[in-house]
């Protein structure tokens, strides 16, 4: 390539660059699970999620599973249906520290110490982000099922909050949530039970949302399974990207097709 074409080549790139849209980070508190107000032994698990500030029992499921309020613990960002104390009834999801079974680690793969596990309940969390019109939304995490769990699927959604308190569960009678998407066909395979695997789930919004989804918050809901296997989950990111106007994808091709007649 000589050094005209390529002097013109570079213009013409950054030129085109100006145009691209470029993905924003949207912060969720505790991706990871690893934000509790005290570390979890091994096999223990918090019964439930309610948020910093406010403590929730624990419980050890591989043993008894009776929760305790002995030593309760905090979960930042994340939250489930609350049972304050001296309530003992079971809650299904939680942080849990996975156990060593029979000298094999129940998972691996995750991100830090704990996941988060889920059999017959939802978790979600409201972002401090108004849905955007012409953005695509991508969430990505780790999904696994345990060692020695059954099969299953991984669900989770984009959803809309009218307000940041509002108890973001897709689904729950009572609570002012409405669905956006929910991944579909995200099956964990069979041979990879015992270790955690990425997965995602993308959605663009159109160029005007419907009023039922306009100038409100977008969370994020966490679903179990059927009540048998615990779905486990880890490391969350979601990115948002503008999608650009048809005058700047126009121009994006143009720019290419005219770098690439210079080029010859």
């Amino acid at each position: 390539m000589s050094s005209r074409a390529l002097s013109i080549f570079s213009i013409t790139a950054a030129s085109c660059l100006c145009f691209s849209a470029h993905a924003a980070i949207i912060e969720i508190i505790n991706p990871s699970f690893e934000l509790t107000s005290r570390p979890l032994l091994a096999g223990e698990q918090t019964n439930g999620m309610a948020g910093a500030g406010t403590p929730v029992a624990t419980r050890f499921p591989f043993q008894s599973g009776i929760p305790t309020w002995d030593d309760p613990v905090e979960v930042s960002g994340w939250r489930t249906r609350y049972q304050p104390p001296p309530n003992t009834s079971i809650n299904r999801a939680g942080v849990l520290h996975p156990p060593t079974i029979n000298g094999q680690p129940f998972i691996q793969g995750q991100h830090g110490q704990n996941v988060f596990a889920n059999q017959i309940s939802r978790a979600g969390q409201a972002l401090n982000h108004i849905l955007q019109p012409n953005t695509t939304y991508r969430l990505d995490f780790l999904g696994g099922i345990g060692r020695f769990d059954s099969n299953y699927f991984f669900a989770v959604s984009f959803i809309t909050v009218p307000t940041l308190d509002t108890l973001p569960l897709d689904g729950d009678s009572g609570v002012d949530t409405r669905r956006l998407a929910i991944t579909s066909g995200l099956s964990h395979p069979p041979e990879a039970n015992g270790q955690m695997l990425p997965y995602f789930l993308e959605y663009t919004t159109p160029p005007v949302l419907p009023p039922q989804h306009a100038n409100r918050f977008l969370g994020i809901t966490l679903f179990g399974s059927d009540g048998i296997p615990r779905v486990l989950l880890d490391d969350f990111r979601l990115e948002a990207t503008p999608v650009p106007p048809p005058a700047s994808a126009s121009l994006l091709l143009l720019c290419s097709l005219a770098a690439r007649r210079r080029l010859r």
